[in-house]
């Protein structure tokens, strides 16, 4: 069997990592399955509420650069159904936080619309890609400095929509992603979330 975090070819994996409201199958190797830390929520200052399944650390981290960096994007396929599990009852279509024009020819890959069209096939939601990422990227910290992260709308998202991303940071993407929205949106779901976030207030759970 192979890992579907670290890819590594496994006789005896550990344990059955998906789950949720499909099901879906994959394998963990036993050292991956033992770094897991499971991240629950956060509130970001803007009223943000953000559910994550990992602390971005260890084995998952690496899985998580593969997708953005090299397109690998078999982490995402076997973990969409526990994203989808962390979408609220109520949710009505997932929005995918895109990433800059310059980074998506860079690196050849959209991490936010791999997921959410991942999510979406699992949770039976329709993707609203509604949004467009500025044309080049800057450190996500100096943005929240400066709140220089703009989004373009161009299309209004449905009411309950999700905003669907791969890492929780700074919380300044996710943050400008929800105000371009114009207070459509309050909840966003990540595959993991830093292990020290800094744009948060009043954590629900955190790990």
């Amino acid at each position: 069997m192979v890992c579907v975090i670290c890819g590594g070819w496994k006789s005896r994996p550990a344990r059955e990592p998906t789950g949720g409201r499909s099901g879906g199958r994959g394998h963990l190797c036993r050292s991956c399955a033992g770094s897991l830390r499971q991240a629950g929520e956060v509130r970001l200052d803007s009223g943000l509420l953000v559910s994550s399944l990992f602390i971005h650390a260890g084995p998952v981290r690496s899985a998580v650069h593969a997708l953005k960096y090299h397109g690998t994007d078999r982490v995402a396929r076997v973990l969409a159904p526990r994203m989808a599990a962390l979408l609220p009852a109520d949710a009505s279509a997932l929005v995918p936080v895109p990433r800059s024009l310059f980074r998506r020819i860079r690196f050849g890959v959209d991490a936010g619309r791999v997921l959410a069209h991942e999510v979406s096939r699992w949770a039976g939601l329709p993707v609203a890609d509604v949004l467009r990422a500025p044309v080049h990227h800057r450190s996500q910290l100096r943005l929240r400095r400066s709140d220089g992260l703009r989004f373009r709308l161009v299309d209004r998202p449905p009411r309950r929509a999700v905003l669907i991303d791969d890492v929780l940071t700074t919380g300044a993407t996710l943050g400008a992603a929800a105000a371009a929205c114009r207070g459509s949106i309050s909840r966003a779901v990540t595959m993991t979330r830093s292990p020290v976030t800094v744009s948060v207030d009043s954590p629900r759970h955190m790990s």
